[in-house]
């Protein structure tokens, strides 16, 4: 790296602490505004010195004026992240201004996600003398430059926490001075290098600014103890144990304990507490075994933390959460909440994270109206062809999980990718492609003891969301791995699509005879669904029980339903059915749960049978739990009728 420069926020301060060192020059990320317009628009400007800095405070409100002013002191510059809307303002009709005014445009940010990077060399790349005209136009505004369709693009780190430096960077030919380099930058004689932000970075850094704010102002108050934090979370911050110090790192505390003299401070009964509980988590075999296999094959310090960081609060997340449903099935509603508000303290201390991926997630949606309406196509990174399907039933003997591999092995075989997400403990379907993530723990739900639900890893499933660039989320499931698909799909700005397979609040009325809870499960159903774009059902009937509800009916659609062709063919009638054929046939198939109340059917059966003088062969085809009370139950419901 040949020169540096620091870009603060509408400050130089920075610059003037470093400007005595060899190769550094004064610079400014200048916040601006079109006249009349709340949108923000930041500028780099670079090479400048105390003086134009002063007066780049007096013109900067007015985003015209800024630019006359940089254009005729030959000040270089360039508008940061054109893509990312700072809050929220950002429009086609500023962006199209934006590209009459400017020459210069960051088109690789080491903060920001990596989309937003590509679309801007994409949409810059693809300017045209015609375009420029229509811009123009439009705005009744001629561009400053000449050849406006030719942008030069620079790059810079956007390393807001100090850990990140040059990731993203300028490149010139041979300089020998910082006023050659900035004469290689006005030229164009520049390429930008480097690759664009991740949440994790963005996370790594947010939390080195609060140690770094806490050192600086809490430093004292914490005692000699300060010393035993900032070398933990230093560890932490590299991605390693920290409670496992080298001899060294332990002689250099004692030795600062010393010199403090405070040194009995540091076993205090809280001191010594804290200390306690983190080493003897960390030091249990299970534990260092799992960090061992989890993090030596990774080489960033902030997928390390990360890593580690998870482990830990998924651990105290599903006690707490077990508590949760072990009071919900005693009926303890008030206990139940308190249980789980106690996961509360553990997402404070995620926070960093829980804001890394949503800050970092740009609007797809957003952007696909905004490329569009400045290039009249959407590009390739912005089209949906990437779902992932999120169930817990895969393996299970039901519709829903014969529907969910059907659909994924056709998405296949048509090269579409399509993708089932889940989390059990053990997975033997093969037959289509599937993520599993090996869940945390799992439970039974109450009253309904054949089926186990797991607690999934939530922030390693909204990570691997992310780093697939996935572009839709189906849901299959209102539970534990429906939430996380929801929560993944709020957090990255994803296209959501809800499926509703089962009537959920009829199961809990059959099974608990509790009016009550079936209200309780009708209002989750309601907020869950409704939080999602769409949501499929299974007819029309449903459809119609929804909208009584009042859930919106443009979000309702009808599941589509399709039909093997060569597997339903009469050239597969076998003998025995032929058998069984006389004037009337019926013939049906059941999953044989509980709550199907299989024996309701029957004897509604016989009556109707023996209403309309109906006489027929009605063949039951049934597998599932509850399987082998057939024959007893058949002998009882025994009819010449059936």
């Amino acid at each position: 790296m040949g020169f540096v420069t620091i870009t603060d926020h509408d400050t130089i301060d920075g610059c003037l602490e470093i400007r005595d060192l060899p190769n550094t020059f004064i610079s400014e990320q200048v916040t601006t505004y079109f006249p009349q317009d709340p949108c923000k628009i930041h500028l780099l400007v670079w090479g400048i010195n105390e003086r134009q800095h002063q007066d780049i405070v007096i013109v900067r409100d007015n985003i015209f004026s800024l630019q006359r002013y940089l254009q005729g002191a030959q000040i270089a510059h360039a508008v940061a992240h054109p893509l990312y809307s700072i809050n929220g303002k950002l429009e086609a009709s500023h962006l199209e201004r934006l590209i009459l005014l400017f020459k210069h445009f960051e088109g690789v940010n080491g903060l920001r996600d990596a989309l937003l990077s590509e679309l801007a060399q994409e949409l810059f790349g693809s300017l045209a003398q015609k375009k420029i005209e229509e811009f123009a136009e439009r705005h009744n505004l001629e561009p400053t430059h000449r050849e406006p369709w030719k942008k030069i693009l620079v790059g810079g780190s956007d390393d807001h926490g100090g850990q990140f430096i040059a990731v993203a960077y300028t490149e010139t030919p041979p300089a020998d001075s910082t006023d050659k380099f900035l004469e290689h930058i006005r030229a164009g004689t520049c390429q930008a290098h480097g690759h664009g932000g991740t949440p994790l970075a963005l996370s790594h850094g947010f939390y080195n600014t609060v140690a770094c704010f806490i050192q600086d102002h809490f430093h004292e108050k914490l005692g000699p103890s300060a010393a035993l934090v900032e070398q933990m979370f230093s560890r932490f911050m590299e991605g390693r144990d920290p409670t496992e110090f080298t001899l060294a790192e332990k002689a250099s505390l004692f030795g600062q304990a010393v010199r403090s003299g405070k040194i009995f401070e540091l076993f205090k009964p809280a001191n010594v507490s804290l200390w306690k509980e983190l080493s003897g988590y960390f030091g249990r075999p299970e534990v260092k075994a799992k960090m061992a296999q989890g993090l030596d094959s990774i080489p960033e310090p902030e997928r390390r933390a990360f890593v580690m960081a998870n482990m830990v609060a998924e651990q105290l997340a599903f006690r707490f959460f077990q508590k949760f449903v072990q009071q919900i099935g005693a009926g303890n509603m008030l206990e139940s909440v308190q249980a789980l508000s106690a996961i509360a303290p553990i997402l404070v201390v995620l926070a960093p994270y829980i804001y890394g991926f949503h800050s970092q997630a740009p609007s797809r949606n957003w952007l696909r109206t905004i490329v569009k309406e400045l290039t009249g196509k959407i590009p390739a990174a912005l089209q949906n062809n990437k779902r992932a399907w999120f169930t817990d039933t895969l393996e299970d003997v039901n519709g829903v999980a014969t529907t969910i591999r059907k659909m994924t092995a056709a998405g296949a075989a048509a090269g579409k990718e399509l993708i089932v997400v889940t989390s059990r403990n053990e997975l033997t379907v093969d037959d289509a492609p599937i993520k599993n993530f090996k869940p945390i723990g799992e439970f039974e739900l109450p009253e309904y003891e054949l089926q186990k639900l797991s607690f999934p890893p939530i922030l390693q499933m909204l990570d691997y969301i992310q780093r697939e660039k996935f572009s839709e989320i189906i849901i299959s499931t209102p539970g534990p791995i429906g939430l996380t698909a929801l929560l993944a799909a709020k957090m990255l700005n994803l296209q959501t699509s809800g499926i509703y397979h089962t009537d959920f609040p009829q199961y809990v009325r059959i099974l608990t005879e509790d009016s009550f809870l079936e209200s309780v499960t009708w209002r989750y159903m309601h907020w869950f669904y409704g939080q999602l774009d769409t949501v499929f059902v299974n007819s029309e009937e449903y459809r119609e029980s929804w909208i009584k509800r009042g859930f919106d009916p443009a979000k309702l659609k009808i599941f589509p339903r399709g039909l093997d062709t060569q597997l339903f063919h009469p050239i597969r009638r076998s003998s025995k059915s032929s058998a069984l054929k006389t004037d009337r046939s019926d013939c049906s198939m059941w999953v044989a749960f509980r709550e199907r109340r299989i024996s309701i059917f029957w004897r509604k059966r016989i009556g109707v049978c023996a209403m309309r003088d109906y006489r027929s062969n009605f063949v039951l085809s049934a597998t599932g739990p509850m399987r082998a009370s057939f024959p007893n139950r058949s002998r009882k419901l025994s009819s010449p009728d059936i």
